[in-house]
């Protein structure tokens, strides 16, 4: 881009879902998440994510929040112990069970859930306006502009999302391994530009993760890459099986430790209403 030209003048939501076309992997769907909810709370619980989050965010006991697209309440959890309430908003299901009976074993009274997605209307949800509003890790939208929108019309103080820093959470050394080429698709510095264009002022921070991840076995981690791809041939899960073996320990428990080439790195985007 020539250093003359203003990036106002680009359309910065046409762009991004430009390069949303052209990604190597599909957003998967509530049944999709349904089936990955039970071994995803499993891992996320003790990520470093959550302090990380957590100490960005610095949430007061006075807030409300509206955690938009919670999963099994990675975040909601440990906000509902900080903040005076929490609304819990997934499209899945099976996610929001989980974060129910979760809450329920900590005692906790202030999470209230909503079975809502991105495109419902959240006042028919039972979602009005909150101090504060989130999104977790979950920016997979089909329009970037009006999910932000969104999330600054419920917002009074502030708003917080986590968008991808380059591949993000797919490791592009497997995409090798098996002969494709990853295209990874809009990552944080088109939310951040097309915030700028919407006349707000976004502050830019970021968590960096484990290089290890832990698994219940390596069934269970192939599960999780066999996730990154779409229309997986039988030799090219052949080939990621291998490549995966090859970056994988055991663990004294039985469990079995991926050790991926890079650290997956998270933009925490915030910005005022």
């Amino acid at each position: 881009m020539d250093k003359d030209i203003d990036p106002a003048v680009f359309d910065w939501n046409h762009l991004w879902k430009q390069a949303k076309q052209k990604k190597s992997w599909k957003a998967k769907k509530a049944a999709d998440w349904d089936r990955k909810a039970a071994g995803f709370a499993r891992r996320t619980a003790g990520s470093i994510y959550i302090d990380h989050f957590l100490r960005l965010l610095d949430p007061q006991p006075d807030w409300s929040v509206l955690d938009m697209g919670c999963g099994p309440g990675t975040l909601a959890l440990p906000l509902a112990e900080r903040v005076r309430q929490v609304s819990a908003v997934d499209f899945s299901a099976e996610m929001l069970k989980i974060l129910n009976e979760k809450a329920q074993k900590k005692g906790l009274t202030n999470i209230h859930t909503h079975h809502c997605s991105w495109q419902e209307d959240w006042q028919q949800c039972g979602i009005g306006k909150h101090d504060v509003t989130i999104a977790s890790r979950s920016m997979s939208v089909p329009d970037l502009r009006k999910a932000l929108e969104k999330l600054t019309s419920h917002a009074r103080y502030l708003v917080a999302v986590t968008d991808r820093v380059g591949h993000g959470p797919f490791d592009a050394a497997a995409f090798d391994a098996i002969g494709r080429t990853i295209q990874s698709g809009p990552d944080y510095i088109y939310t951040v530009n097309l915030l700028h264009q919407m006349g707000y002022l976004p502050r830019v921070d970021y968590i960096e993760l484990e290089q290890e991840l832990r698994y219940a076995d390596f069934a269970e981690a192939l599960q999780s890459y066999l996730w990154m791809f779409r229309d997986i041939t039988g030799e090219e899960k052949k080939r990621l099986q291998k490549y995966l073996q090859s970056i994988t320990t055991s663990a004294d428990d039985g469990s079995v430790l991926v050790h991926r080439p890079r650290p997956v790195i998270w933009a925490f985007i915030s910005w005022k209403p």
